[in-house]
């Protein structure tokens, strides 16, 4: 009796060890960084072969088939494939043609060591491609699938260390172009459908697989020997035409640039574009097949300064990726930094030639700080380069310290070494792990090898801890900046400080920063801010005429106002609104308008807006109609038609809108008169339904015209269809187009409405964690920041204190983009006069 209770007992032990041991075989969701050290060192030599058939209705499923081909060199345990899709989605899996056993558990499809071998494998997959990478609309789709999206689509190893070579065939409706990575080796067609089969690619990283179909029109052209294909759904041929030679011109700079300061020869077989509608990012640097949002590359007539320089930049940027990212990529995307940092300081340098009459010093000061400034002075700021435990919250890594902190760092880094030992050992970099992955750590061993610097110890404060260094005048130092006591103990920001002073008999004024080169807060008295402003763009002087040091001083002043250093808003409001006709500087003018704007809703009183209702408005209409430059035209437009609000304004704005008045060299595009009738709805002061109706009657594009029918319910006056609206948004299917979203979201959050809009705040806050995992990688840091724009009032950020206070243990990166979000409308409680 008692031998037979112990064989049991060891029975019931055993059979409760295998089933631990299986179900430790199950990764948990995502990618941890455990799966993906383990796959990294068992699995090698990957090829994926992929075809897709792509039915012409969106409601239809995407039924492929794909063969995956790989080495493993090691059998003792359970191969894991990423599939974020239930189990229905697969069809059959097949190991060297034969049926095996398999479990979908946990967003992956795992696979016993009994049904492969060591070496060589080839898995057939067949299956129901997942829609939430696909952005399918009822005439095209294209694929986003950065940082592990891949893996919501089709099944492979969703990681970026484990490159690939990908073969894609694609299945169309007849009549709709493809794109893909790989040149195209064949079109055919086959009962109605039109086949596309493209080439192996060079091994890639999973994010950087894409493919776009639909009905797409497209221009080829070779600049200087470059073949290059443009895909774009722009239907207003005069403007296509008035940009497209400049968007290839600009591509081509950009290639033969990086091919000279890289020494490498653009690393991939092919290079098209694809302008999209609507879409997530500014662009995405899928080799052989980049993908942008088509209204930055396609520009209105009136386009400003910046508006060409941003479409240069982010062309240079993406153009940049092919070598930093592409060629090379980070092993793990707790780097992911990396490869922008590395693009959008390309992109810097990039753009200089194309615009010489470009003050670029400038450029790169009002581009880069007063954006990273708005992350590194809250409490949700983060460093540059973080820690990720799992790839489904590597989307939540983006944002500002990564895309605007980072140049900065890197120029500072080029000016501590030489842009000499820079261009060295970036060359070093890319050809020692070209089609390979690299950390920020193996570039800076790279560097500290060609030089006596200790570059580890300065990027351990720059890259590896978060916020930004303080500087204020000290009387024990002869009159010198120093750094003010930190939040990090025996933290040292290895940067020059320079100043310059001016005295005038008993009177000392100081100016830190004056170059715009040097990062952090620097404290300016109230004498000195009321000399600049007094003196501002002096003819005649050296030091006030320069346009970074106006640019850096007044980046001075509005860290110092945030702070309650400054001036009060009613007076800044009014020192900008004197300077502003004084300055002829473009990028200068965009900035200052950017800084009026958010003093008005944000920072002013209802009272004191009423106090300066007729300035404001007389003075903006007063530079719109004066300037010469259509650019700043436009810019000026821009800026009137946000802060108008008197009945005067009202009639000149739907003046303009409905084409009565017409003012010279002021072109207005569809964009600009649908962004006219959002305005005028959102104020309530005519029929809103009949203005808003005879806009989308009269939109001619189709994409521009379901984008207005989205949006129209956020701007209703009936309170109920907006609050209809927002529960609309808590389906997921309704969030599929992010940029609707967060126009959708502006509307309701408007200032103007943003008392009966605290109601959404607390719902909205209770979906971000879905929206991290649904939506793309910047969609949870615009949800918040378009949730909370328009609030400026203690009621609005308490709710989200409360929530955080409610949820200690919230997602620390969300929590960031929470506390990120709600800066500004905090600082503007305290400081509102």
């Amino acid at each position: 009796m008692k031998i037979s209770c112990w064989l049991a007992l060891i029975v019931v032990f055993l059979f409760q060890m295998a089933c631990t041991d299986h179900k430790s075989e199950i990764p948990e969701k995502g990618v941890s960084y455990q799966l993906n050290k383990r796959r990294k060192t068992t699995i090698d030599s990957i090829g994926y072969n992929i075809q897709l058939d792509i039915p012409r209705e969106k409601s239809e499923s995407i039924k492929g088939i794909e063969t995956i081909s790989f080495n493993l060199n090691a059998l003792d345990s359970a191969l894991v494939l990423d599939f974020n899709s239930d189990s229905t989605h697969i069809i059959s899996v097949q190991s060297e043609g034969e049926e095996i056993e398999f479990e979908v558990a946990n967003q992956h499809i795992v696979i016993g060591p009994d049904g492969l071998k060591k070496g060589r494998n080839t898995l057939t997959i067949g299956f129901i491609a997942g829609n939430l990478s696909l952005n399918r609309s009822d005439e095209y789709l294209y694929t986003l699938f950065v940082p592990d999206r891949a893996s919501t689509c089709f099944p492979l190893f969703d990681q970026p260390n484990l490159k690939a070579t990908y073969a894609l065939t694609l299945s169309v409706p007849d009549g709709w172009e493809a794109v893909s990575n790989g040149s195209l080796k064949s079109k055919t067609s086959r009962s109605g459908k039109c086949v596309f089969q493209f080439l192996e690619t060079k091994p890639i990283s999973s994010y950087l697989f894409a493919f776009a179909a639909g009905k797409f029109s497209k221009t080829e052209k070779t600049v200087e020997g470059r073949p290059m294909t443009m895909y774009y759904r722009e239907t207003d041929t005069a403007k296509v035409s008035r940009n497209k030679k400049e968007i290839f011109d600009l591509h081509a700079k950009s290639l033969s640039w990086l091919e000279d300061y890289t020494g490498i020869s653009y690393p991939f077989e092919k290079f098209d574009f694809v302008l999209i509608p609507s879409f997530q990012y500014g662009g995405m640097e899928h080799p052989g097949s980049v993908f942008y949002n088509e209204s930055a590359l396609f520009l209105d007539e009136n386009a400003s300064v910046n508006e060409k320089m941003a479409r240069a930049s982010v062309i240079a940027h993406e153009s940049a990726h092919m070598w930093f990212g592409d060629l090379v990529t980070m092993d793990w995307f707790n780097d992911v930094w990396l490869k922008e940092v590395f693009a959008n300081f390309m992109a810097a340098k990039i753009v200089h030639p194309s615009f010489p009459g470009i003050n670029h010093e400038l450029r790169f000061l009002l581009a880069h700080y007063p954006h990273a400034y708005e992350v590194d002075r809250t409490a949700g700021t983060n460093p540059v380069l973080q820690d990720l435990g799992n790839l489904k919250n590597a989307g939540t890594l983006y944002g500002a310290i990564i895309y605007m902190k980072a140049p900065i760092i890197m120029r500072q880094l080029e000016r501590k070494i030489g842009t000499k030992l820079m261009r060295e050992s970036l060359a070093e970099y890319l050809k020692t792990y070209a089609y390979q992955n690299a950390r920020w750590d193996d570039l800076i061993r790279i560097i500290d090898n060609k030089t006596p610097l200790d570059i580890a110890d300065w990027s351990r404060v720059w890259v590896k801890t978060p916020g930004m260094p303080e500087y204020a005048l000290s009387t024990e130092t002869n009159g010198k900046y120093i750094q003010k006591r930190d939040s990090v103990s025996n933290r040292i920001w290895q940067q020059p400080v320079a100043f310059k002073d001016i005295t005038l008999g008993q009177k000392h004024f100081h100016f830190p920063n004056p170059d715009g080169t040097g990062y952090g807060y620097f404290q300016m008295d109230s004498a000195s801010t009321s000399y600049f402003f007094t003196n501002y763009n002096k003819k005649g002087d050296s030091i006030f005429s320069k346009p970074v040091f106006r640019g850096a001083m007044l980046v001075n002043v509005w860290e110092g106002f945030l702070r309650g250093d400054g001036p009060d808003a009613s007076a800044l409001l009014s020192d900008f609104l004197k300077v502003l006709p004084k300055e002829k500087d473009p990028l200068l003018t965009d900035y200052l308008l950017g800084r009026v704007q958010t003093i008005w809703w944000s920072f002013l009183s209802d009272e004191n807006r009423d106090r300066y209702q007729s300035a404001i408005e007389k003075g903006i209409w007063s530079l719109l109609n004066g300037t010469p430059d259509k650019g700043m035209k436009k810019s000026y437009f821009r800026t009137f038609k946000r802060v108008a609000m008197s009945d005067d304004a009202y009639q000149k704005m739907e003046s303009l809108w409905n084409k009565t008045l017409v003012l010279n060299d002021l072109a207005l595009s569809e964009d600009d008169r649908i962004s006219l009738a959002y305005e005028l709805a959102v104020r309530a002061k005519g029929d809103e339904k009949t203005i808003l109706q005879m806009q989308l009657d009269s939109t001619k594009n189709p994409d521009r015209k379901a984008r207005m029918q989205f949006v129209i319910p956020s701007l209703s006056q009936d309170e109920g269809k907006r609050d209809a609206f927002f529960e609309s948004l808590k389906k997921p299917e309704n969030r599929e187009k992010e940029a609707w979203v967060l126009d959708g979201l502006s509307n309701l959050h408007h200032p103007l409405r943003s008392a009966s809009a605290i109601k959404y705040l607390q719902p909205s806050l209770e979906m971000l964690q879905e929206i991290q995992l649904t939506g793309d990688i910047f969609f949870p840091t615009r949800w918040t920041n378009a949730t909370f724009s328009g609030h400026s009032s203690r009621a609005a950020t308490d709710v989200a204190n409360k929530f955080l206070a409610e949820h200690p243990d919230y997602p620390y990166f969300l929590k960031n983009k929470v506390l990120q979000a709600i800066d500004l409308p905090q600082r503007a409680a305290r400081l509102k006069r």
